[in-house]
């Protein structure tokens, strides 16, 4: 592996005539607050009034390393590792330029937008072509159909463009955080320290630009560049595999991405990996992919942690005695994000027959009671019923969620006990049922199962001391309303022995004075 490291600042990267693109295995972008504000305030810590007060003088200050694919000759380099920084200067430049711009200062708001922006295109397009007749293409270039970060951001003026996705919100939340900071009295005062209550054009002038050399000169990073995208891979791997810098999934997707390289006339991994984040984000749910394909893999293989799971992917896609590759990977958990879906917020357009009404009921009940541990028992149920439902029949389906929708009712919603030892149980009985070639084998997980939850249940007495004690709710605590509505629905089917009361369309009163419960 041949590799060169050189100090750089953002001027010897940004100012040659390179573009720079990110490929279609990165992250989006997941740039917070958090992660913003650190930024920014080692920027402007690093930015001193002198003694004479007359200059704002900056401090070197190292942001990290960047790992670019490609030779130094070439006109297109790819960012492997750092596109998180790349995208939030390419923000704070735009927006510095924008903000001189509007402050009359013409001249040098279009050498940070031509030099750091946009480089002249090396060949002509009518979609490139400027006001002015002047071709020109962003510097930093998304492999992605979206535009949301070039309309917004790489253009002298701001479009109006709506935001389509999860990446767009935090894109745009970046921008407004950030032109906050760079607004008037907000920056002055932070680089001047006077106290004043009103600034000047020359003062906003004078801090602006300070900012603007700053980020250019005073940000220094290592560029790392390698010449075999292979080899740029491993280096990436190499310093974000402990966890510090990219989570599991980002580096299982670059994993699967690296392996999966067909791209014409389809790139089917992207096309395929951006589908499941599309389901899971389309829900009304806290889930995410993390929490898919770890839900997937407790559901397949074994129990793990969330910060094995990279490891316990990697192990088993090198192991020759497995049928498991990057590309079955995919194709596995693109064919179940559908039944994962269905588990995290359940719709009643997901089951639109009557007979799987009690389908519907059970899973929405796990969302009532907050409890996520049975999901890859429940995906691995779901799975089967859908791959061998001669194996799984239908009400045996209903039967073994009716019985954990019980279990969970008295031990999580009511009782509140400690989960111990129950997450990897389910796994155990996961991967079980996965392996179960037939009915009889599919009965003997579920009589397992049922089993194991009928002994680890709480006692009646303990029952009824939690349910006296925990199922409240005043105009004080009504974080308990669905859980109730919940109660007094099955209350009314078990007098009734039907489902004509529409429980969601009632109201809650109380049955003694809150004065005594408040």
């Amino acid at each position: 592996m041949n590799f060169d490291a050189t100090p750089l600042n953002i001027k010897n990267i940004l100012s040659v005539k390179q573009r720079y693109v990110i490929p279609r295995n990165q992250r989006e972008f997941s740039w917070e607050k958090l992660q913003l504000e650190e930024l920014w305030q080692d920027i402007v810590r690093n930015i001193r009034l002198n003694e004479d007060g007359q200059n704002l003088e900056c401090s070197e200050y190292f942001i990290g390393t960047i790992v670019l694919s490609g030779a130094d000759s070439d006109d297109v380099l790819e960012v492997v590792d750092g596109q998180q920084r790349f995208s939030v200067i390419t923000i704070l430049l735009s927006l510095i330029s924008r903000k001189l711009r509007s402050l009359g200062q013409d001249s040098l708001a279009d050498d940070i937008f031509k030099t750091y922006i946009v480089t002249v295109s090396p060949t002509f397009s009518r979609s490139q072509l400027a006001s002015n007749g002047e071709t020109f293409i962003e510097k930093l270039a998304k492999n992605s159909d979206r535009t949301y970060f070039k309309l917004k951001y790489q253009d002298r003026e701001e479009h109006q463009v709506d935001e389509s996705c999860e990446e767009d919100v935090r894109i745009s939340y970046a921008g407004i955080f950030l032109s906050r900071k760079l607004g008037r009295k907000s920056l002055c005062s932070a680089l001047l320290r006077d106290g004043a209550k009103h600034y000047n054009n020359q003062d906003y002038i004078f801090c602006l630009t300070a900012v603007y050399r700053m980020i250019t000169n005073y940000l220094k990073l290592v560029k790392i560049s390698v010449g075999k995208e292979d080899d740029a891979y491993d280096i990436f791997e190499v310093l974000n595999a402990r966890g510090i810098n990219l989570s599991s999934i980002d580096l299982i997707k670059n994993k699967v991405f690296q392996t999966c390289t067909q791209t014409y006339p389809v790139d089917i991994a992207k096309t395929k990996w951006d589908y499941i984040v599309t389901q899971i984000e389309s829900r009304d749910s806290n889930s995410t992919i993390a929490d898919y394909i770890r839900t997937w893999w407790l559901s397949k293989y074994n129990y793990i942690g969330e910060d094995q799971l990279y490891r316990a992917f990697k192990r088993e896609i090198q192991d020759e005695n497995t049928l498991l590759s990057s590309a079955s990977f995919l194709n596995e958990l693109y064919d179940d994000v559908e039944l994962y879906c269905k588990i995290i917020a359940p719709n009643t357009d997901d089951w639109p027959q009557p007979d799987q009404r009690e389908i519907y009921n059970s899973l929405k009940a796990f969302e009532i009671f907050n409890v996520s541990i049975p999901r890859p028992f429940v995906l691995s149920l779901l799975r089967k019923r859908k791959e061998k439902p001669r194996a799984l029949t239908q009400s045996m389906l209903i039967e073994c969620l009716k019985s954990l929708e019980s279990f969970h009712f008295k031990f999580n919603a009511v009782c509140r006990l400690r989960p111990s030892g129950i997450d990897a149980k389910y796994s155990v009985l996961a991967v079980r049922m996965n392996k179960a070639l037939n009915k009889r084998e599919v009965e003997g997980v579920i009589n397992d199962a049922l089993d194991y939850f009928t002994q680890k249940g709480p006692s009646e007495n303990i029952f009824k001391q939690a349910f006296s004690k925990n199922i409240v709710y005043t105009n004080k605590k009504s974080g308990q309303r669905k859980l109730i509505v919940y109660i007094f629905d099955k209350l009314e089917r078990i007098r009734r022995g039907t489902r004509e009361l529409k429980m969601d369309i009632v109201s809650l009163e109380h049955i003694s004075s809150q004065s005594k419960t408040n």
